[in-house]
């Protein structure tokens, strides 16, 4: 049975709502309930639940939808989320729970990431917030800035062992899903999200997340949006078959060019053209940045590829959400 929000507030909470002033967070988390269309991610997720009345109420769809934004924007562990739901009155009005009502503890906002793991929902949600943004014309489509990033695994990569019979047993504290790549001369043993960021507005607009030892231009399709005006990345995507489509396409190629076998050096044209190039696509790796820097990306949290990908994922809707913020802010 699908849990249900209670729509109004005890005396008490009536009194804690009368005072003015309001921390930084209880005012960004404000903006962020205001701005999204719950009601549309709720109907999304309720196809993950059983039509059926019996059993006892989950936890809310938009609560724990909520409690996941909260708990990817702030980097907090399960058990964290957990104590500063209960100590954090921002996080409660976030949530639009009221001081008599049971909070969830940290086991259940866990089977609800499982569960919506499962459903293989994610694609349709991550949608659903851009379709919002869009009906606020948000989205310009001038151009799309594609890039990757690496991040570590959560647990290192340890060597297999073999049995005495010849069979190799696995470890059980190693990511089975992550892969070793290198990088500048440096080994790397993770994943790697993929990005296509909307030009001017930097909103993302694709995503992809997958083992480290997946080379860049193996997703570039899958960024590429269809109704952009030019696309822009660094040297790893070039690829002259590429090239052609795009510009059968009418669309302005505006990946760096690299050195080849027999022509290792570019031209002063091409290196003049690579000068601008980079400056328009270096647009695309400030949400790379801000996810490692403040939101605790540089490692992967879980030792899965599914549930670090849904991690990922809500980074990217969240880093939305705070784009439109500002956007709508600055324009209006």
């Amino acid at each position: 049975m699908i849990g249900k929000q209670k729509s109004q507030l005890s005396l008490l909470d009536g009194a804690f709502n009368t005072r003015t002033k309001r921390s930084r967070a209880d005012k960004l988390l404000k903006k962020i309930d205001k701005f999204v269309e719950w009601d549309n991610l709720e109907s999304i997720c309720k196809r993950m639940y059983k039509d059926s009345k019996r059993g006892r109420p989950s936890l809310p769809i938009i609560v724990a939808l909520k409690c996941l934004v909260l708990q990817y924007l702030y980097n907090l562990s399960d058990p964290a989320l957990e104590d500063a739901l209960i100590d954090r009155m921002s996080f409660q009005r976030f949530l639009n729970i009221s001081f008599d009502t049971e909070l969830p503890d940290f086991t259940t906002i866990w089977r609800f990431r499982e569960r919506l793991i499962k459903a293989d929902l994610l694609d349709e949600i991550f949608t659903s917030i851009l379709q919002q943004l869009d009906k606020r014309n948000l989205i310009l489509r001038k151009g799309t800035l594609v890039d990757a990033t690496l991040v570590q695994a959560a647990r290192k990569k340890v060597k297999n062992k073999s049995t005495r019979d010849g069979n190799v047993k696995r470890s059980s504290q190693q990511d089975h899903d992550a892969s070793g790549t290198q990088k500048g001369g440096k080994q790397y043993y993770g994943y790697k999200g993929h990005i296509a960021t909307d030009e001017e507005s930097n909103i993302i607009r694709r995503r992809r997340f997958t083992t480290a030892s997946v080379h860049d231009s193996r997703e570039f399709n899958n960024l590429i949006c269809g109704d952009e005006r030019s696309v822009f990345a660094d040297k790893a995507y070039a690829n002259d078959t590429i090239k052609r489509n795009m510009r059968e396409k009418g669309i302005y190629y505006g990946i760096m060019d690299k050195g080849r076998r027999g022509r290792p050096k570019l031209s002063n044209k091409q290196k003049k053209a690579n000068a601008w190039k980079k400056k328009v696509r270096n647009a695309v790796e400030r949400p790379f940045a801000h996810f490692k820097k403040h939101m605790g990306f540089r490692s992967v949290r879980y030792v899965n590829l599914k549930r670090n990908e849904l991690h990922f994922t809500f980074l990217c809707m969240i880093h939305n959400m705070r784009r439109a913020i500002a956007l709508t802010v600055s324009g209006a």
